[in-house]
Parts: C-alpha cells; sequence; structure tokens
C-alpha cells in the first residue's frame, strides 16, 4: 500500500519522507512437537548445520536461512492446507536426489510439477507437519514435460497425502 505524505496508507500519494528498507531476512521460527526430532530432520535429512541446542529449543542453518525451532502444541500447516508454507530453491542437478532423499527417510512427497513448464517445485512436510516447497526457478531439463497446475486450479494436490508419523 502506498503511504501519503501524512502517513495515511492506501490513499495512493506517495510519501514525501524517504521510505526504511529492511537489511536483509533474518529467521524463521517454526512450531514442532518435539525440537529433538525437528533438528533430527532439519540436520539429518535436510542437510543442515546445527547452530544452537536446548531441549525446549534449536536453530538450524539451511540454505542461509536460520530456522529457530519451538516446542509448541500446535500450529503448523493444517492438515490438508497449503498455507502457509515454505519454499527452498534448489538447483536443478539436486532436483531428484532430494526428492529421493525425503522419500528414502520416510517423508512423502508430491509429484513434481509445473506452472509454466520451466519452474519445478514439490511438497513435503517436516515430521511436525509444516509444510515446505522445493523450488526450482529454472534449469531442470524435464520441466516442460511435467504436469501442471493453472490459474483455474488444475492438478490440485491431496496435501493430506503428505502428512506421516517420521520414525528418523
Amino acid at each position: 500500500m502506498a503511504e501519503s505524505s501524512s502517513g495515511e496508507l492506501g490513499s495512493g500519494k506517495v510519501s514525501t519522507k524517504s521510505q526504511p528498507q529492511f537489511s536483509g531476512f533474518s529467521h524463521v521460527s517454526l512450531p514442532c512437537r518435539d525440537v529433538q526430532e525437528a533438528i533430527r530432520f532439519f540436520t539429518e535429512v535436510l542437510g543442515g548445520e546445527l547452530v544452537y541446542d536446548l531441549s525446549a529449543f534449536g536453530e538450524v542453518l539451511i540454505g542461509g536461512v536460520l530456522f529457530g525451532l519451538s516446542r509448541q502444541k500446535e500450529g503448523w500447516t493444517g492438515y490438508s492446507a497449503e498455507y502457509p508454507h515454505y519454499a527452498f530453491f534448489i538447483e536443478p542437478e539436486d532436483v531428484l536426489p532430494m526428492k529421493e532423499r525425503l522419500e528414502s527417510y520416510g517423508v512423502p512427497t508430491n509429484q513434481l510439477w509445473s506452472r509454466d513448464g520451466v519452474k519445478v517445485l514439490m511438497y513435503f512436510r517436516d515430521p511436525s507437519g509444516n509444510l515446505f516447497e522445493m523450488y526450482c526457478p529454472k534449469g531442470f531439463k524435464d520441466a516442460a514435460t511435467l504436469p501442471r497446475a493453472g490459474k483455474d486450479g488444475a492438478y490440485m494436490f491431496d496435501f493430506a497425502s503428505l502428512n506421516y508419523s517420521w520414525q528418523g
């Protein structure tokens, strides 16, 4: 929304004041049912680097993003919901190996798909039920042949099928 010179949001007027800006992205705080289980998943399965480990809180660094893991009774992505979800960039040559790695640890994934025949996407959940997306913006050799989800909602996913009980 635009801010007016008087500070009112939504007026469409441009502020005469300098726009403050964020300098970067700090971290994501995720609820989890078991902090040690979450730490094992984020380090062993996803290859994250353990930064901090307490019984009720942990931090893991993955792809330059810090994930704070806190015990909570509930609060993760709904059982059959797409939002909220969190997306990781992935290089084209790592798409299939990461899908295979997740599945080798008993993590259900959906079929690779594309919106436009260029970008490749796939969803999976952590053991607490938080939904993640694997996102390859370009360069995957078979992107044009993958199923597509369009504006009309075609190729919808069964997000409930991504829930599981991790034995990791």
